[in-house]
């Protein structure tokens, strides 16, 4: 049997973005409908735009990814390297796979809330679904500085999943995962891709993807801030770090905060993570 423990589980922070896109929908149903119509400036308050409905999905899929190479990887460290339980490897390494699919679907869902705003309220802005694009435009200098800036910590991390998930997808390649033997009985695994255009070093499987929700989140922090200045100067509605609702998540939808914090390194102050014990 797996172990999961998504049960044990619970995450708190302001910065959920979902929580943050529902919440700035709301606002403007009943502020901007109501006080000043003119600024709706073509959106659609009937219903919740497509970019934010992927969003919440590709989120939640991500989550139970997670959930799933979770508890493969513990079967995988906690037996005896002679005892390889090969059903879980064969599954960890589908899961690991399916984590940069799914992530790369998620950070280009980044771009298309982005672009969403800029093309209703700042049209000249060279904005675009594709993140890449959007790096790319970055670098050159055709943005702003407020989303250039934006943009300067994930240049030196999205290369490396832009390219690990097209070689996964277009190229052919695949992932192997390393067993190590660790101190008190448990293992250290690692992974590697074996093919492809781009060759990975063999990096720790927790460690590694604990780094990439971690500067994940770090871009959707910056991001929010960034939104609370532009809102402010497109709509005139305020709404600071403090005014941002605290989101509850419980079981497989924190396991994306949740390994950021703990494999990642992930810290801020509004945030709170418990977990229980599963033996």
């Amino acid at each position: 049997m797996y172990k999961e423990i998504e049960g044990s589980i619970n995450v708190q922070h302001k910065n959920d973005f979902s929580t943050y896109l529902g919440d700035w929908i709301s606002m403007t149903r009943t502020v901007i409908n109501r006080t000043r119509p003119e600024k709706a400036n073509g959106h659609d308050l009937t219903r919740i735009p497509t970019t934010f409905e992927s969003i919440h999905n590709n989120t939640h899929d991500l989550s139970v990814v997670l959930v799933h190479l979770d508890s493969r990887l513990r079967v995988l460290e906690e037996k005896p390297i002679r005892q390889l339980d090969l059903r879980a490897y064969a599954e960890a390494r589908v899961f690991l796979k399916a984590f940069y699919v799914f992530f790369r679907i998620l950070i280009d869902d980044v771009s298309g809330v982005i672009e969403f705003y800029y093309k209703k309220n700042e049209p000249g802005v060279a904005v675009t679904k594709s993140f890449n694009d959007l790096l790319k435009n970055a670098n050159n200098g055709n943005l702003p500085e407020g989303i250039s800036r934006l943009l300067e910590q994930p240049s030196s991390w999205f290369p490396e999943v832009m390219y690990s998930r097209d070689d996964l997808v277009h190229f052919y390649d695949s992932l192997l995962i390393s067993i190590e033997q660790g101190e008190g009985g448990k293992n250290i695994l690692g992974y590697f891709n074996i093919g492809g255009r781009t060759h990975r070093e063999c990096v720790n499987v927790r460690e590694h993807l604990g780094f990439l929700l971690c500067e994940y989140q770090k871009l959707i922090d910056n991001l929010l801030d960034h939104f609370d200045t532009k809102f402010r100067e497109w709509y005139g509605i305020v709404q600071g770090k403090s005014g941002r609702n605290l989101t509850i998540m419980q079981g497989y939808v924190a396991f994306p905060l949740w390994w950021a914090y703990k494999y990642g390194n992930y810290r801020h102050k509004d945030l709170q993570v418990s977990e229980g014990s599963i033996d």
